[in-house]
């Protein structure tokens, strides 16, 4: 009979411990979403036709990207986000060789940063 309190012990607290997780992936998720839209948007901004504001659209991710890295959340969050930042960073180093003329690599980090974002967002979506 002992069993039976012990039991029902371990049930609460693994109800708690997924309650916690939900909880921390809404709260991660919710900081992300929207990072996400300026991260997206600033695609287009590269190709910009001065090269201050396309530099102006690349810092501005950089910050984004910052800001991102500060989220913190269980660890599938944390992995894609990792994930996502790096990509961020890839395409952010691409878009500066593009503004000196240097093409070759941006719609591959362009390709890379999209997919990296659209994995965050359906993690974040329900």
């Amino acid at each position: 009979m002992k069993k039976l309190p012990a039991l029902a012990t371990l049930a609460v607290g693994i109800l708690l411990l997924s309650g916690c997780s939900q909880a921390s992936t809404l709260a991660a998720c919710g900081q992300v979403a929207a990072q996400a839209v300026q991260v997206t948007g600033v695609i287009e901004s590269v190709s910009s036709p001065t090269p201050e504001a396309a530099q102006a659209a690349l810092d501005e991710v950089k910050k984004v990207a910052e800001s991102i890295r500060g989220v913190d959340g269980p660890d599938e969050f944390v992995t894609l986000r990792d994930s996502w930042t790096t990509s961020i960073d890839a395409f952010v180093a691409e878009g500066e060789k593009a503004i000196t003329g240097d093409v070759t690599g941006l719609d591959a980090a362009s390709t890379e940063m999209r997919t990296a974002t659209d994995a965050m967002l359906a993690y974040c979506t329900p």
